[in-house]
Formats: structure tokens, sequence, C-alpha cells
């Protein structure tokens, strides 16, 4: 096999790994578990979209706007209680 034709076999791999995860990704949603959020703020912090508001009166999150989510996964990464999970379906 010439290496043009292993370079060009390499590149449609990737596109169809790539195309796989975008589908996986685009069936996923942000579950919010409120019960579990203890005022840390850094997924409001951290949201490219702005999702979740700080009530600062009583130490937790809300997640005001799941239309807006791209679910990015972010907030996930950043949530030190466990409090937001990114799962499929709605």
């Amino acid at each position: 096999m010439s290496e043009a034709m292993s370079e060009e076999r390499t590149f449609w791999s990737a596109l169809a790994e790539h195309w796989r995860i975008a589908r996986t990704l685009r069936s996923l949603t942000i579950h919010f578990y409120p019960e579990r959020c203890k005022g840390v703020w850094e997924c409001y912090e951290v949201c490219p979209v702005g999702c979740w508001t700080p009530d600062y009166e009583r130490r937790v999150v809300r997640f005001h706007d799941p239309e807006r989510c791209i679910a990015c996964g972010a907030c996930v990464l950043q949530c030190p209680e466990a409090a937001i999970e990114l799962k499929p379906g709605g």
C-alpha cells in the first residue's frame, strides 16, 4: 500500500471516529443533584454558556437554563461534590 493511500485511510478512520464521538456527545445531558451541592460554584465559573446561577443565601447553585446547555462537561469535571453528571438522555 502506498504512503498516500495509508494517509487517506488514516484520515477517513479518524473522521469516522470523530463522527461516532459527536453522535454520542449530542445524546448526553446534564443531570444535576441539588441535594449534593455545597455551594462551591465552580460549575458557575466554568460554564461557557451560563447555565448555572449561584444562590448565595442558600449556598447552592441552580441549573437554570438546561436548554442552553451544550453538554461540554466542564461543570462535571469541576464539581467537587459529584452533584453533576453527564448522562445519555433527558
